[in-house]
């Protein structure tokens, strides 16, 4: 068993194999960039350690700017603390003006056996459904209406927790749905979370990813129906307020088609959607009259959450005299739960009776100011008005510039939006004490690189802030910098993480994605930032199944920078490849495909960028195979090839390996094809998971299907079944059904040509499944081809089979009609007689020779026949395609054995 190492310091422990930082046994959060800081330092105890050679050890294969190294270091000292006295340092990490950072304390290293590293089989996050938010403090004051709720719901199959904001309706409703399972029918749970979105067309992808519906399907709804059916399931939807005219027929729908499921939604306005109940919630009860003793208010549910909160904060002391003060500061916020978690906040480090009187001041004047407000809104607004009067400038700030984040965000983040305006430190400060005062929340059951996060209510009151104080746009601009340097960063990570383990990470940064992008575009001068974080986040929106929105989202952007002053013709280009990816992925047309890659390949050769140049003409390469213009394919491929003979890049060898692969197959330089198919499919791990190849078909599974059919058309039927079975099953266990299907694409005909019926049959049958399912139009062309050739020995009537096909092969395109034509002779049309005697679609021209030499001889005319027999034999010959040639033979000596000939 390997062995790694892992140092000691102070109270610390810091292993490197995870890595994982522990202070007396238990674990200390930090994100995995602080523990790489922290790892590349102490592993080098005492030593300069440069910036540069930190970004290289955390950030590998990552453009990032310094500040990151600083914003990360000033996350580590503030979790390590001051050294004690005995360990020999005044600080842990030290600044060394102009050189780096050194570790100064004193280190001991031991090395342990390293846990032997276990692969999980690949199975999509949306397998299981989305779990329930952990709760980390009691809910106080509200077991009636919990009690109440799950009455409703074993009566209703929808029921809204409606109220204003700030009152609980979360809390409330995840306590509910954490029992529900507890009573018949014991459903499963399933918690959709609408409060980031921005848009209504995000709801229906939303829900599909909480309850587990896997990406790549083409009618999400009707995929949903399919995963809820027969089984019991409550599903918990949260914060519909703002996206109601999507969600509500949506709900409907669900309700009407699947008996077995109930909703609970929370929504500050009824759905109005049939049969729905609802149950408005109340801010907590507080009782009127002044108190005798402290006995008597806690009483009250809205003083007993004051009172709870508040000794969290650190609040101590509270007695009899305390009871009056506490129970006036629960009527002055109406008894709203959020107001009260506010005000609780600060009685860590303030007298009840002073808070009480400062509050009822403060509530008196924002009352006569607001008065057309409703009056909970009014309370909650004033409460939020109060909290916020208190904070120091760093806070105040920082609180407001938090508001650009939709969902969570770590330490790293809140800082990079204030890193304009304030010091690390500071601002590190000011996040730890907003966290303490309940204005941000601190979320434990959330990874350690991004645990913060902002209410909806307090988000918006934020924002509110944000534009009064001008820096909308400066901190807009700042938050998608961040959200390019993480994409960055994310795309980098694609070869070291498992898919599961990068989605978990980067899932939800979606929202925070989409509300850059929308921020950037909607002002103008941001539109290279637009255009550069599109193409970055293409591996999330892949990675997530949003391919249709991050299409017209690459669309949008494309309209806005040809719309500018100053075309930016660069960020075009790198926006017209990512348009042709997501078309691919979305059934876009040839044509329009060819007119992107053709337009970014202008852009490369214009502004000499080899980079995109490679990815233009590999789109060409490929686009060409598709409608059949094989030459032109070779010659890309071949640009392409000389390209990578001068990159050190394992990636580009290997995907000039594989195109050249293709385009070699189809135009008929068998040798040549099974040379590069076989270097192609020599492929390590690292290679198949790169970004490049990330949402692609897998490299080796393609590369070894080419040479699974090249090799059977070369004669070598055994060892091409071979191939081909072991391709199978490589592409079964990946679990990825684009790499599935195009291994089913090169290897269904081979065993239909060898005559392998039950092999052949259990493979179209899998390949029609897999296409209809995943809304693979393309594939599914090709599948209902090879269904169509199966079926020649299967129908009754073949001749009548034979002849129905024949008039569907007529309005096919070229490449499929070369493929039908090796599969029934009758299948030949004078345009492919003519395509083959132009040189194109060499691969099946002596089959095509071979048809028409049949067709001839049909029509009475030997002659020519016998020459079109002749002349499929000599170019399967001069191909070195020997199953062809194999072909020719045998038919021209049936010919001969008719005709009389020797």
């Amino acid at each position: 068993m390997s062995e790694s190492r892992r140092w000691r310091f102070g109270a610390f422990a810091l292993s490197e194999a995870e890595p994982r930082l522990e202070r007396e046994g238990q674990p200390v959060r930090l994100g995995s960039r602080a523990l790489g800081l922290l790892v590349a330092l102490v592993g080098r105890a005492g030593e300069v350690i440069s910036k540069d050679e930190l970004l290289a050890a955390v950030w590998p294969d990552t453009v990032v700017e310094e500040a990151s190294v600083r914003v990360h270091m000033s996350i580590l000292r503030k979790a390590l603390g001051r050294p004690g006295a005995q360990d020999g340092c005044l600080e842990w990490i030290a600044n060394i003006p102009l050189r780096g950072y050194r570790f100064l304390g004193r280190v001991h290293c031991e090395f342990v056996p390293s846990a032997a590293v276990t692969q999980v089989a690949h199975a999509s996050l949306g397998d299981a459904p989305a779990g329930l938010p952990a709760r980390f403090s009691r809910l106080v004051g509200r077991e009636a209406e919990i009690e109440r709720l799950l009455g409703m719901l074993a009566a209703s199959r929808l029921v809204t927790v409606a109220g204003p904001g700030g009152v609980g309706k979360t809390s409330v409703a995840v306590c509910v749905a954490a029992r529900y399972p507890e009573r018949p029918p014991h459903a499963q749970v399933c918690f959709v979370d609408l409060a980031p979105l921005t848009s209504q067309d995000h709801v229906l992808t939303t829900m599909a990813r909480a309850i587990g519906v896997r990406g790549g399907v083409s009618d999400i709804e009707e995929a949903m129906v399919q995963r809820l059916e027969d089984r019991a399931m409550l599903l918990l939807v949260d914060n519909c307020e703002h996206v109601i005219e999507r969600l509500s027929p949506l709900l409907g729908r669900f309700l009407a088609a699947l008996p077995g499921l109930r909703v609970l939604a929370t929504s500050r306005e009824v759905l109005r959607v049939g049969g729905e109940h609802v149950f408005r919630l109340m801010p907590l009860a507080v009782q009127q009259s002044q108190p005798d003793s402290l006995e008597h208010a806690l009483r009250s549910p809205a003083v007993q959450l004051l009172v709870e909160r508040a000794e969290a904060a650190g609040a101590r002391g509270f007695d009899d005299a305390s009871s009056g003060p506490l129970t006036r500061i629960c009527q002055q916020v109406d008894g709203i739960p959020l107001a009260i978690e506010l005000v609780a906040a600060r009685l860590g480090a303030q007298p009840v009776s002073e808070l009480a009187f400062r509050l009822d001041d403060h509530m008196r004047l924002h009352s006569t100011a607001r008065r057309a407000a409703l009056a909970r809104q009014r309370t909650l607004a004033a409460t939020l008005d109060w909290s916020i009067g208190l904070l120091g400038d760093a806070e105040l700030l920082l609180f407001r510039r938090l508001s650009v984040f939709r969902a969570y965000f770590g330490a790293a983040a809140a800082l990079s939006v204030a890193a304009s305006a304030l010091d690390p430190d500071v601002a590190s400060d000011a996040l730890l004490s907003l966290a303490s005062k309940s204005l941000v929340v601190y979320d434990t059951d959330q990874a350690a690189d991004s645990p913060y996060r902002l209410l909806d209510t307090t988000r918006s009151y934020a924002h509110a802030l944000l534009v009064r104080a001008g820096e909308k746009d400066a901190v807009s601009k700042s938050h998608a910098l961040f959200m390019l340097d993480l994409m960055g960063i994310a795309t980098a990570e694609l070869a070291s993480l498992d898919a599961d383990a990068w989605t978990q990470r980067y899932r939800g940064s979606l929202d925070d994605v989409r509300a850059a992008l929308d921020a950037c575009i909607g002002h103008h001068d941001d539109m290279t930032i637009a255009g550069a974080l599109t193409v970055a986040s293409a591996p999330l929106w892949f990675r997530l199944s949003e391919v249709s929105e991050y299409r017209d989202r690459v669309r949008a952007a494309l309209d806005h920078v040809d719309s500018l002053k100053v075309p930016d013709r660069l960020t075009a280009g790198r926006l017209e490849i990512a348009l042709y990816n997501a078309l691919w992925h979305t059934g876009g047309t040839v044509p329009e495909m060819t007119q992107a890659c053709e337009r970014a390949l202008d852009c490369a050769l214009e502004f000499k960028m080899k980079t995109l140049e490679f990815q233009a003409r590999w789109g060409l390469c490929a686009l060409n195979v598709t409608r059949g213009a094989y030459p032109p394919a070779l010659r890309h491929a071949e640009i392409l090839s000389e390209f990578a003979s001068h990159s050190t890049n394992a990636v580009t060898r290997n995907l000039s390996h594989r195109m050249l692969a293709l385009a070699s197959h189809f135009c008929g330089v068998f040798a040549q094809a099974r040379m590069h198919a076989e270097a192609a499919a020599d492929v390590d791990e690292a290679i198949r998971r790169n970004h490049v190849n990330a949402f692609q078909p897998d490299a080796r599974t393609t590369a070894v299907a080419i040479l699974a059919r090249t090799l059977w058309i070369q004669g070598e039927s055994r060892l091409a079944m071979t191939t081909a079975v072991r391709c199978m099953q490589e592409a079964e266990a990946l679990g990825h059904a684009l790499s599935l299907c195009v291994a089913l694409f090169w290897i269904c005909p081979m065993a239909i040509w060898a005559g392998e019926q039950p092999a052949a049959r259990a493979w179209v049958d899998t390949m029609l499944q897999q296409t209809r399912s995943k809304g693979f139009a393309y594939w599914h062309d090709w599948a209902l081809c090879y269904d169509d050739a199966m079926k020649l020995g299967e129908v009754d009537d073949a001749s009548a089979h034979i002849d129905a096909v024949a008039a569907k092969v007529l309005v096919m395109d070229e490449p499929r009609r070369e493929m039908m034509v090796t599969f029934c002779d009758r299948w030949v049309d004078d345009h492919l007689v003519a395509r083959a005697m132009q040189g194109e679609g060499q691969w099946s021209a002596p089959e095509v020779y071979r048809a028409a030499g049949r067709r001839k001889e049909l029509l009475g005319d030997a002659a020519q026949a016998q020459a079109l027999y002749l002349q499929a034999h000599a170019l399967a010959r001069s191909q070195g395609a020997f199953a062809w040639e194999l072909r020719a033979a045998q038919t021209l000596e049936e010919f001969r054995a008719r005709t009389g000939q020797r």
